[in-house]
Order: structure tokens, then C-alpha cells, then sequence
């Protein structure tokens, strides 16, 4: 076949040099999604608003919070209820099919996303493949928790409830889409950077991305406003699989390293908001003391992946 004629190495961009210039100068992103996976929210949404109105026990026997609040349903007294989706359950059939579907599509758009950021990093789009296994579709085995992160999550906000205080996302790639105002993104382009409503469909970089990008990439700043009718929200987010090592020689670093271990660096480091206050109080007086206990000398491969 002539050169001419020789399918691509890589996708297509999928955003403008103009999205993703203040996708990398903000962390995140309103993005505007096809027609088709609106569609999909929509029905999603109408799904688990039926799940919601079951009684709190129904609710928590269908759906049993394991792992903290990483998966299964969860409640916070007077801010919110939301129900995370890890892998298939069985427990309501049609729920999780709507689940599965959406999760498929935003997880597609998402790693072409990750692609047009390798792009601008002078990194190859094929680098984030390590990180991807069994996370681009809603995966089947109870297995699956020990090395599959990536989660899809459905809030239900109380009117007047909800807070969440400013924090970045732990993984690769978040995308949120409410039907109201709530969350809230920090705007750097502005000086002295400024909180803006958004509404729309939004698109987050989470830490993994910034580590991985060795700084290049800006984390996406966020927090989520009471909204006096109360919201709905959906919230995927594309965590790196733990599955295998990565080859850092692929992001511009050296050697290999077990995912687990930066995933648990990076974890480390951050609090839980969708606790309650108790936990949240518990986990920051856990991880300062941690972080002060290890500041000096720290072999932490968060720190060794640091621009520092």
C-alpha cells in the first residue's frame, strides 16, 4: 500500500487546539458531548431516580457499600445519597444495562481525550493503553475491585444539601453532567482565579494525569455548592487499572513501576469528601500526619514522579 494511503497511528483530535490549550492551563473543561450519549444520561437518570425512591433498606441490600464509599450505595444525613457502580451486580438488571451502556460511551470519549492531551505532551496516545485494562467497559467479575478503579457514580443531592470543599480528582479523566448548579470549577485563567458555576457536561484532569504529565498538565480544581432545589448528578471517572507495571520510559521518566504503588501514593494523599464530616475530619488528621511523619527523605513515588 502506498504511504499515502496508510490509516493513521493515532485517532483523530477529538477537541480544538483552543479547548485543549485551557484544558492543560485549567484542568478542566465544558465540553459539549453528541447527542446520542445525552440520550443515554437521560435514560441512566430515570433509572436510578426509581432505584432512589426505594426505601433505605432495599437500597442498601440491593446495592451494599463495600470498600468505603468506592463502591455500592452510600448515604450522607442531610447532604446527599449516591449509589457507585464498580462492575456488574445482577441487582437491578435494567438499571445496570443502562449502566453499562453509558459507562461504554464515556469511557470511549474520555480515552480520546487522553489521547489529544499525549499529543500535546509529546507523548505517544498509545502510552495510557497500560493504564486502561478492563476499564473502558463495565466489567462483568467481582474480581475486578482488586485492579479496576474506575467507577461510574449517581448522586441524588438534597435541596439546600451537598457541600463538598475544594479538592481535585484522584484519577486519570472525570466527566460530570448535572441538571442544575452545584458544582463549581476554579478559573486560573482569571488573576486572582475565580470559582464559576458550571452546568453543562464538564470534563476534570485528575491527579494521575498531572503525576503521569510530570506537571505539565494542571489537576482540575473543584467543589460542589448546595443547590436549594437540590440536583442529580452523573460522575464517571477513568482511574488507572492496577492490573500490571507501567513503562514510565513511555511518559518521559525512567524504569517501571507497580501501578498499585503510584495509585496508593497518590491516593494517600487525598481525603474522601463523599464521607461524612466525621470520616473526612479522620482521614485529613490520618493523612497530615503521614505527610509530616514522611516529609523529609520521603521515598513516596508520588514524590519521585514530582517535578520536584
Amino acid at each position: 500500500m502506498h504511504d499515502d494511503f496508510l490509516p493513521p497511528n493515532e485517532p483523530p483530535s477529538l477537541i480544538s487546539a483552543e479547548q485543549l490549550l485551557h484544558l492543560l492551563e485549567n484542568g478542566w473543561l465544558s465540553l459539549p458531548i453528541a447527542e446520542s450519549l445525552q440520550t443515554q444520561i437521560i435514560q441512566l437518570s430515570k433509572e436510578v431516580s426509581q432505584y432512589f425512591d426505594r426505601s433505605d433498606e432495599d437500597k442498601k441490600r440491593l446495592y451494599p457499600a463495600s470498600q468505603g464509599t468506592e463502591n455500592g450505595f452510600y448515604f450522607v444525613a442531610g447532604e446527599k445519597e449516591y449509589v457507585t457502580f464498580r462492575r456488574c451486580v445482577g441487582a437491578v438488571p435494567e438499571l445496570e444495562r443502562q449502566v453499562g451502556r453509558v459507562w461504554l460511551e464515556i469511557a470511549s470519549l474520555l480515552h480520546r481525550v487522553l489521547c489529544d492531551i499525549a499529543r500535546s505532551c509529546d507523548i505517544a496516545a498509545s502510552a495510557w493503553d497500560q493504564l486502561l485494562y478492563d476499564s473502558l467497559e463495565l466489567p462483568k467479575s467481582s474480581e475486578s475491585l482488586d485492579t479496576t478503579t474506575t467507577l461510574l457514580r449517581l448522586f441524588r443531592y438534597y435541596p439546600s444539601g451537598g457541600f463538598a470543599a475544594q479538592h481535585v480528582d484522584i484519577g486519570l479523566l472525570t466527566l460530570c453532567v448535572g441538571d442544575g448548579k452545584g458544582l463549581q470549577v476554579l478559573d486560573t485563567s482569571q488573576q486572582p482565579p475565580e470559582w464559576r458555576d458550571v452546568e453543562g457536561p464538564t470534563l476534570l484532569v485528575g491527579e494521575t494525569v498531572k503525576v503521569l504529565s510530570q506537571g505539565m498538565i494542571r489537576a482540575g480544581a473543584h467543589r460542589v455548592q448546595p443547590n436549594e432545589n437540590g440536583r442529580a448528578s452523573t460522575v464517571f471517572t477513568l482511574r488507572p487499572s492496577l492490573k500490571d507495571t507501567i513503562d514510565l520510559s513511555a511518559f518521559g521518566f525512567e524504569g517501571r513501576l507497580e501501578a498499585k504503588q503510584l495509585w496508593s501514593a497518590i491516593k494517600g494523599s487525598k481525603v474522601n469528601i463523599n464521607a461524612t464530616k466525621e470520616i473526612r475530619e479522620q482521614m485529613k488528621a490520618k493523612r497530615d500526619a503521614r505527610m509530616a511523619k514522611g516529609k523529609a527523605g520521603s521515598e513516596d513515588c508520588s514524590t519521585t514522579l514530582s517535578e520536584e
